[in-house]
């Protein structure tokens, strides 16, 4: 199956000139085997850079060690003249150096095992450390990629000097081109009638600014401004241009993935398909556009009618919303947490006593990796719960980050479920890391925030065994239950238990009262959980909160969309982030 990384980029993109001096790639024609079309050229040049910024020296592991062989037994034979008894004690003492020889040959391997693992450890750490450094940097990396690929191929923007201008309406119309390439657009801006003439006379000083932006797989012209005599026009994207021309930024220079020990695996944090950017739509924003436009009328409304000052504050309230709509698209489109946004709109439902909601949420741990967004899901998912369930706030236990220890955990739930009746519904949510246990045959365990993974098992009250059978075993008459955890040995594709890398682990299966309980779990088998960075959120508690604000009725629906979602999200991220969100117990159960 072929995946598609896509990377969203929010930041804006500014089209300016290359810097003077700049080494770029060669683009000549007989490199490639045709001649490049301006759009290939920017794939070509995209890809270049975005490839030497994140360029790393990949280490040279030693080589593994030889695993020793066991020694052949030497064989004896009784003497001629040697008692039984003798021979037994000869043969007792060869077994002893015999079993010595074979100790000694087991410390000395396990020896330059250790020297092996720690060397590995070393170098993949550096590299890794090396990665982590400009891996936040990646949004900027490629931003700054394009910017410079753009400056390439098409030079310096201009304003042509065949402008239009309407007078009754105090608008010039024109078009901005580039010293090179194929660029072309047309604009419209707004210049007093008594500066016009200036304007056009000093046209070849105007300095035109694009901003581009990435987001939604599309690079989008959001605004233009043109200067002239230290004043600043802001133009008009002219809307019936709505034509995408597409760019395709498919960067391809092999995988940095190093080969896996038998000893020890070295886990690269970083891979190409890490800033694969996919397939590219250029075009301008039809939305940010039309609520240009409509600012634009309300000015001219103002200047034509000059209408009273109290037609005029209407008029000024009415252009600054539309500003603020215009910066919130700019800013946030398609790269925010949009539950608040999606909840405000749906319909809260009535409080419902007998419903409870126990929420435990870990983002940063006291003695292992963050859980990222962990803490802002579960604010999310009170939020969504109470309101489109009916949930009051007395029957809400909350315990994120500092106040879910193991302590505090073990007693509010205990307190909640001692107030639980017969006929009651406990919703039950988890954000956190999921810890499989060896020696226990894989029993998987919720870790609490101030607990390590290496003494999980030191407390059997956070088993998952356990933390079910007090659920299912409670007064509830339903309980509906969504962990965002696995249980494989890690989270966001990172390994979480030391010793065993990149290895992901199937937990045991556990087993609770499956008429009247479900769990709706983030991942199966040995998946990993994954975080959604375009929402600031876990990327299987997103798509639960998303389904109970269309759907607050039917658990097999909600299910349904919320696996479908989950999966195509986490095919988009790459083959290793693949996530497949299961249920177990009974889904006939209403919401």
């Amino acid at each position: 199956m072929k995946y598609k990384i896509v990377l969203l980029l929010t930041a804006s993109l500014l089209f300016t000139a290359c810097n003077k001096g700049e080494v770029t790639p060669s683009l000549d024609a007989s490199i490639y085997g045709a001649k490049l079309s301006s759009l290939e050229k920017i794939t070509a040049l995209t890809n270049s850079f975005v490839e030497k910024e994140l360029y790393a020296k990949k280490p040279i592991f030693p080589k593994k060690p030889l695993q020793p062989k066991v020694p052949k037994a030497k064989e004896l034979t009784k003497g001629k003249y040697e008692k039984k008894s003798d021979f037994k004690l000869r043969i007792q003492k060869e077994k002893i150096k015999r079993i010595e020889r074979i100790k000694s040959m087991e410390k000395e391997y396990a020896k330059k095992v250790k020297q092996y693992n720690s060397e590995v450890k070393r170098l993949t750490d550096n590299f890794n450390n090396d990665l982590a450094k400009k891996k936040p940097h990646l949004k900027t990396i490629t931003l700054n990629a394009m910017q410079k690929a753009y400056a390439v191929v098409y030079g310096t923007p201009y304003l042509e000097d065949s402008l239009k201008y309407d007078a009754e309406n105090e608008t010039f119309y024109g078009v901005i081109k580039s010293t090179k390439g194929d660029f072309r657009e047309k604009v419209s801006f707004h210049v007093p009638i008594e500066k016009a003439p200036k304007f056009e006379e000093n046209i070849k000083n105007v300095k035109p600014r694009l901003v581009f932006k990435y987001e939604d797989e599309k690079l989008i012209l959001s605004e233009v401004t043109l200067t002239n005599s230290n004043l600043t026009y802001n133009a008009m994207l002219n809307s019936q241009n709505y034509k995408d021309k597409k760019i395709v930024v498919a960067i391809n220079n092999g995988s940095l993935n190093l080969p896996a020990s038998p000893l020890l695996s070295s886990s690269l944090d970083v891979s190409s398909a890490d800033y694969a950017i996919g397939a590219i739509n250029y075009s301008k924003d039809p939305e940010i556009a039309a609520l240009q436009k409509q600012k634009y009328l309300l000015e001219k409304n103002a200047r034509d009618k000059k209408s009273s000052l109290e037609r005029a504050k209407k008029l000024k309230a009415q252009r600054e919303a539309l500003e603020a709509q215009i910066a919130l698209l700019q800013d946030t489109k398609g790269g925010v947490d949009d539950i608040g946004i999606l909840l405000k709109k749906s319909q809260a439902q009535k409080i419902d006593k007998k419903k409870w909601l126990f929420i435990v949420a870990i983002e940063n741990y006291e003695y292992t990796d963050p859980v990222a967004y962990s803490a802002n899901s579960a604010s999310r998912f009170k939020a969504v719960m109470q309101k489109r369930l009916g949930i009051a706030e007395k029957n809400t236990r909350t315990l994120v980050n500092t106040g879910a220890t193991s302590g505090k955990i073990s007693y509010k739930l205990e307190d909640m479920l001692a107030h639980v009746k017969k006929g009651d519904t406990i919703y039950f949510y988890y954000s956190g890391h999921g810890i499989p246990v060896p020696s226990e045959k894989n029993a998987p365990y919720l870790l609490a925030q101030d607990m390590s993974p290496k003494y999980v098992a030191d407390d059997a009250r956070f088993k998952l065994q356990n933390i079910y059978k007090s659920l299912s075993n409670s007064k509830a008459t339903k309980v509906i239950a969504f962990v965002d955890s696995c249980f494989s040995g890690g989270t966001d594709n990172q390994a979480l238990i030391k010793g065993v890398a990149a290895t992901r682990i199937k937990a045991k299966k556990v087993t609770f009262d499956k008429k009247k309980m479900i769990v709706l779990s983030a991942g199966s088998g040995t998946q990993y959980s994954n975080k959604y960075d375009a929402k600031s959120n876990r990327l299987f508690s997103y798509y639960v909160m998303r389904g109970l604000i269309k759907n607050n009725t039917d658990l097999d629906r909600l299910y349904t969309y919320v696996k479908s979602n989950v999966q195509e999200k986490s095919y988009e991220m790459g083959a290793s982030y693949e996530q497949v969100p299961v249920y177990d117990g009974n889904i006939k159960m209403g919401i």
